[in-house]
């Protein structure tokens, strides 16, 4: 009881400082929040990032076109050996007619393709295959596994669009992001980290015969510390709080426009914060506390001579 009293005493004092330096708390919190705001900005990136390449990577495959007059079933037959790789994920059939199809379709506006098409008495398509790997990796092997000879004479040309250059552009880009993030974010937590000092220093300031009459009535050391180390928790707690009430709103506002821009049923970002919470905001709070509690630790050894 007595350990339950002397903390809840000490909670009050440090309430006591919160408010009394009320402008120099608000300047502090509100710059702990810009840095919890380049934090959360490198979580969101991080989470665009991966999205981003998942969508290029679902999209990269390679078109394998046989002859044309290559059978139905010699292309199935390679279709069948294909699925039977563990690299690839997927391999679409495609007829020489549907083929036609889609060229016709595609160049439906440009007359002189249309023109020149239909002076052709036979469908000039072959058979195709598209084929997509479960990594972008494995296209090297099932490039080289198409030259099986059951079916490689058939095949007339490979078309392959590699993807590694886009994914490599957008890393860098977001690499970057991230960094100026981290950067900033950096700036924010130093100047957090001297106003926390300058807080304290200020309350020690003010409540200076206060502290010498709890000295002269007997008060412990750990007793007169306390509130100052309670008041850097608030700082941290009250920042984190209002961090999540900003956040939360916000990705439930960005995450449908997001996942209309990336053609997706969801981004997942809302999902992530929300899945992850205790982790996301319980690391950030606790990053705040450790960095808030050293400054004023700091400050508390150079002017709380107790």
């Amino acid at each position: 009881m007595k350990l339950v009293r002397t903390i809840v005493r000490a909670f009050k004092f440090a309430l006591q400082n919160f408010w009394r330096n009320i402008w120099l708390s608000i300047a502090t919190i509100l710059v702990f929040v810009l840095t919890l705001t380049m934090i959360n900005l490198l979580i969101v990136v991080h989470v665009l990032t991966q999205t981003a390449v998942q969508q290029v990577e679902d999209r990269i495959d390679v078109s394998v076109y046989f002859k044309r007059g290559t059978s139905e079933p010699t292309i199935l037959e390679a279709r069948e050996y294909l699925l039977g790789l563990s690299q690839v994920r997927s391999a679409q059939y495609v007829s020489s007619e549907e083929a036609y199809t889609r060229f016709t379709q595609r160049h439906r506006n440009d007359s002189s393709i249309i023109n020149a098409l239909s002076t052709i008495e036979s469908n000039p398509f072959g058979g195709s295959l598209v084929i997509q790997a479960r990594a972008p990796e494995d296209f090297e092997f099932i490039l080289e596994a198409l030259n099986n000879p059951q079916f490689g004479d058939a095949i007339e040309q490979k078309d392959f669009e590699d993807h590694e250059r886009i994914i490599a552009r957008i890393r860098s880009v977001t690499d970057r992001v991230q960094w100026f993030a981290l950067g900033v974010g950096a700036v924010f937590l130093v100047i957090a980290v001297l106003i926390v000092f300058n807080a304290i220093r200020i309350a020690i300031y003010t409540h200076r015969e206060e502290i010498g009459i709890m000295k002269l009535v007997g008060a412990s050391n750990s007793f007169i510390r306390l509130p100052f180390l309670l008041e850097s928790l608030i700082f941290s707690l009250v920042s984190t709080l209002i961090m999540a009430a900003i956040l939360l709103p916000a990705l439930q506002v960005l995450d449908p426009q997001l996942s209309a821009f990336f053609g997706t049923a969801s981004i997942g970002l809302t999902e992530y914060v929300f899945s992850n919470g205790f982790l996301v905001f319980g690391g950030q709070f606790i990053v705040l506390a450790a960095l808030s509690v050293l400054s004023a630790s700091v400050a508390m050894s150079r002017y709380l001579h107790v």
